[in-house]
């Protein structure tokens, strides 16, 4: 069974696929022009080379947004670094703008489950929640669940594993046949 390509709405509720492939360097001095990304994608941090950078792209090359995965805990599972949506669609860094593509974190999370899977990690994922409203949207929406932040007082931290994995993933891709 393939999964591609991924599948996001524009504000009308129409769905746009999108692929997501390795990043390239273009993909990465985009984050640099105006509008300004938030996350330094060229930073030491998620330069190295254990950590795996992914754009997502409309079938026309426009970038949605990039990914940063990395296998943890021997093949445990992987953890999602960053999920950054570019400034179009980015409420954080303009709430009073509409955002011209939904879904982009769903489907950024259902890519890291398929990442987890390829690399015998059994779909199981980490992620940390950057804001109290999206901790929220993560445990309801997608019924992850709350893990031990890694560090005292750290961001929260969620979990998606076995059939709520399985549920995130087969709603956010459209299945070939």
């Amino acid at each position: 069974m393939l999964f591609s390509p991924y599948i996001i709405q524009k504000l009308d509720g129409s769905s746009v696929p999108v692929n997501i492939i390795p990043t390239t360097s273009d993909d990465i001095a985009a984050t640099h022009g105006n509008p300004h990304w938030q996350t330094d994608w060229d930073s030491a941090y998620l330069s190295n080379p254990k950590v795996e950078k992914y754009a997502m792209k409309t079938l026309d090359g426009e970038l949605i947004a990039l990914g940063a995965y990395q296998i943890a805990g021997r093949k445990a599972y992987v953890y999602i670094l960053y999920a950054e949506s570019a400034p179009h669609s980015n409420p954080t860094i303009d709430s009073k703008q509409k955002r011209k593509y939904y879904g982009i974190g769903a489907a950024l999370i259902a890519f890291g489950i398929k990442f987890s899977i390829d690399n015998g990690c059994r779909g199981d994922v980490v992620f940390e929640a950057k804001t109290d409203e999206l901790a929220k949207h993560y445990a309801e929406d997608f019924h992850a669940r709350q893990i031990p932040s890694a560090s005292f007082g750290g961001p929260k931290r969620f979990m998606l594993a076995d059939e709520d994995a399985w549920y995130l993933f087969s709603k956010y891709l459209k299945e070939e046949t």
